[in-house]
């Protein structure tokens, strides 16, 4: 199978996934407005929140896969500069989850409640696993072309018109 049937089979998936998640954030969102315990209502924004974030994450993937850029100099620069962005953030983003994991773990040894350490220890999980796959992330941007178009060399940017 070539790569652009393979693409559009991909996106078509992504894009059906986008729909999944859109129906069920409308369901989570009439859950949560018509709940009034604070602990349902908290679970349902928590699901609610994830499944936005799902929807948002699986949009940008469609984008990044469809993106062209062909003014080749503004978007190597761009390229560069945004990386050196998102590590920078990241370092900063990671120092900063690192002060809410010992916060949390004040938080969860003061709590006395079971549901509210219940939920206490998810964020928490919630929170390690950002710290280990954002440094991931980062990790695999930094090696990504700048698009997923092959060039001659890594470093080309292939358009559909060349300047």
């Amino acid at each position: 199978m070539n790569s652009v049937v393979r693409d559009a089979k991909l996106v078509e998936i992504l894009r059906e996934q986008i729909e999944v998640e859109r129906e069920t954030l409308i369901e989570l969102e009439k859950a949560e407005d018509s709940t009034q315990e604070a602990a349902v209502r908290l679970v349902f924004m928590e699901m609610r929140l994830d499944t936005m974030k799902h929807k948002k994450f699986l949009e940008g993937l469609i984008e990044m896969m469809n993106e062209t850029p062909c003014d080749r100099w503004s978007a190597k620069v761009q390229r560069y500069v945004d990386r050196v962005k998102l590590s920078r953030q990241l370092e900063s983003f990671i120092s900063q989850e690192a002060k809410m994991l010992g916060l949390l773990e004040q938080a969860i040894e003061e709590m006395d409640d079971s549901l509210g350490i219940l939920l206490l220890q998810h964020l928490k999980e919630d929170e390690e696993r950002h710290h280990f796959g954002l440094q991931e992330i980062n990790r695999l941007v930094q090696k990504q072309p700048l698009q997923s178009v092959k060039g001659t060399t890594g470093a080309d940017i292939v358009c559909d018109n060349p300047d």
